[in-house]
C-alpha cells in the first residue's frame, strides 16, 4: 500500500512544482526544515529507544510541555524526542526544548519515514490531537511500533472527508492502536474511522494488531491544554508587559490574538472609537506589513512589541503590534479583555483557553468549528462571549469596557470551568504505560 501513496504524492508533485519552487524562492517558511523532512537528521545515539511525540505547530507544542516533562521522569530509560511541523514550532523548539533531540517531522514518502524509524528507533509514537499521515501510520504497524492519538479532535470538514476516503485510507487508521480524543463527540466518531469494515465498534483490530489494551481502544480523556496551561498569571512577565506598554494604573487594555486578515479591517476601523490600550496579534508573521499598512492609512500610530521594552516603553498613543514569538499567553495577562481571532470569517477560530483560564473576559466570532468542544462548555457556563458581526463586537467590548463587574463576572466563570477541566495529562500517562509495557498493567489491574 505504501507504494500507492508514494506514487499519489510524486503525482500531486509533478504539477505543483513550479509554485512549490517558487514559494521556496520567496517565502521562509518553505525553505525551513527541507533537509530534516527529508531525512538529514541531526546525529542520535539510534540504539537506545525512545518515545516519539510529534506536535504540529506552536499551539500543540506549547501544552505538550507537562506531557514531555513526565514522560521523561516516568520512563527514563526512553529517550524523549519531539517533531514538528511549521517553522514557528522550531523556533519556539529551539528556545524552549534545549534538553530534548527535536527536530522536523518526514515528508509522508516511504523511504523519508523508513529513514526517520531507523534514527528515532521509537518504542512508541504519540501524535497530538490529528496527524494523519499514511506512510507514516502503515510503518508504525508494519514496525509494531504502537501509536497514541493523544488529545485527539476531528472536525466536522476533516471527518467527512477521512470518511469519504476510508477505503483508502483504513490501513492507516488500523495503524493507531489508541485513540485518546477530547470529547465524546470526537470519540465517536473516531470510533466510526477506527472500526472495522462490518462496523464493529471495537474498532480494526485484527490477530496482527498493536492494541494491548483490553476492550475498547477508544478513549475520551479530556484536553491536554487545560493540564499545560497557566491559572495564574507569571507576575514578573506581566509587570514586564505593564511597563513595556506604558500601562497606566486604571487604564483598560484590549487583545486581539491571532488575528486574520478580514478582521485587521474591522479591528482599525473600530479602535478610534474604543478609547483603550490596544494590543493586535495576527496570526502569521506575513501579515505584520500588511497590518502596519492599514494602521497607517487609518492614520493611527503604532509601535512592534520587539521595539519596547520598561526601558523605552511605548508610546501613549500607539496601537502595539506583537512581532514576536511565543508571548501571546504572557501578554494576555495584561488584557482586561480578548478578542480571539479566526473566529469572524470563516477560519474556525484559534485557541481561546489561554486568556480565560487566566480569568479574563474574552469573545470570538461565529466560526468556532475548530475548537467546538471548548466553546460548548463555555457557552455552558457563561463564560465567553460570541458575537455575530463586527458591529456587535463592537458593542459588546465598549459594554465590557463600561462594566467592570460584567467583565469580572465573565472571566471567573470561564475560568472555574476550565480548571474543572484538568486531568488529561494523568489519563494520558496511564495510557502510554499500557502501551509500553501492557503485561505490567495488566498484572496492576488484576
Amino acid at each position: 500500500m505504501r507504494w500507492l501513496f508514494n506514487l499519489g504524492y510524486l503525482f500531486v508533485a509533478s504539477w505543483i512544482w513550479p509554485w512549490f519552487v517558487f514559494k521556496y524562492l520567496t517565502t521562509g517558511k518553505y525553505r525551513a526544515g527541507i533537509g530534516q523532512r527529508l531525512g538529514g537528521l541531526p546525529a542520535r545515539d539510534a540504539t537506545r529507544k525512545s518515545i516519539w511525540v510529534h506536535a504540529v505547530s506552536v499551539g500543540e507544542l506549547l501544552q505538550i510541555k507537562p506531557l514531555l516533562k513526565a514522560l521523561r521522569e516516568r520512563h527514563p530509560g526512553l529517550d524523549v524526542v519531539v517533531t514538528y511541523t511549521t517553522k514557528t514550532a522550531a523556533e519556539i523548539a529551539a528556545r524552549d526544548l534545549t534538553d530534548y533531540y527535536h527536530c522536523y517531522s518526514p515528508l509522508d514518502l516511504s523511504c523519508v519515514v523508513d529513514k526517520f524509524f531507523a534514527v528515532l528507533n521509537p518504542a512508541l509514537i504519540v501524535l497530538v490531537e490529528l496527524e494523519l499521515w499514511p506512510n507514516w501510520l502503515i510503518t508504525a504497524r508494519r514496525r509494531k511500533v504502537p501509536v497514541l492519538l493523544a488529545n485527539g479532535r476531528i472536525s466536522d470538514k476533516s471527518f467527512r472527508n477521512y470518511r469519504r476516503f476510508r477505503w483508502l485510507l483504513d490501513e492507516a487508521y488500523r495503524g493507531i492502536s489508541v485513540w485518546a480524543m477530547q470529547d465524546e463527540t470526537y470519540a465517536q466518531r473516531a470510533r466510526e474511522l477506527s472500526s472495522t469494515p462490518m462496523g464493529s465498534p471495537g474498532g480494526a483490530v485484527g490477530s496482527d494488531s498493536l492494541m494491548p489494551l483490553a476492550g475498547q481502544h477508544v478513549h475520551v480523556t479530556g484536553n491536554l491544554k487545560y493540564d499545560a496551561m497557566r491559572f495564574e498569571p507569571d507576575p514578573d512577565k506581566m509587570t514586564w508587559f505593564q511597563q513595556a506598554f506604558a500601562i497606566r494604573k486604571g487604564q483598560q487594555v484590549l487583545v486581539c490574538g491571532s488575528t486574520h486578515p478580514g478582521e485587521h479591517e474591522v479591528l482599525v476601523e473600530m479602535l478610534p472609537r474604543l478609547g483603550c490600550r490596544t494590543v493586535i496579534v495576527p496570526r502569521h508573521p506575513e501579515r505584520y506589513e500588511s497590518l502596519r499598512q492599514l494602521l497607517d492609512r487609518a492614520g493611527l500610530k503604532w509601535v512592534n512589541r520587539s521595539a519596547v521594552s520598561p526601558q523605552s516603553p511605548a508610546p501613549d498613543d500607539a496601537v502595539i503590534l506583537l512581532d514576536t514569538v511565543g508571548e501571546l499567553a504572557a501578554v494576555y495577562s495584561v488584557a482586561d479583555i480578548v478578542f480571539i481571532g479566526g473566529s469572524l470569517i470563516a477560519h474556525g477560530g484559534q485557541n481561546m483557553a489561554e486568556p480565560i483560564a487566566l480569568g479574563t473576559a474574552t469573545l470570538f466570532g461565529p466560526h468556532t468549528h475548530n475548537f467546538k468542544a471548548t466553546v460548548r462548555e463555555l457557552k455552558e457556563c457563561a463564560g465567553a462571549i460570541d458575537v455575530q458581526n463586527a458591529q456587535e463586537l463592537e458593542s459588546q467590548i465598549k459594554r465590557l469596557l463600561a462594566e467592570p463587574a460584567a467583565r469580572q463576572k465573565l472571566g471567573q466563570a470561564g475560568r472555574t470551568r476550565l480548571l474543572a477541566g484538568r486531568g488529561a495529562l494523568e489519563r494520558h500517562l496511564k495510557l502510554i504505560s499500557e502501551l509500553l509495557d501492557p503485561g505490567r498493567e495488566a498484572q496492576s489491574r488484576a
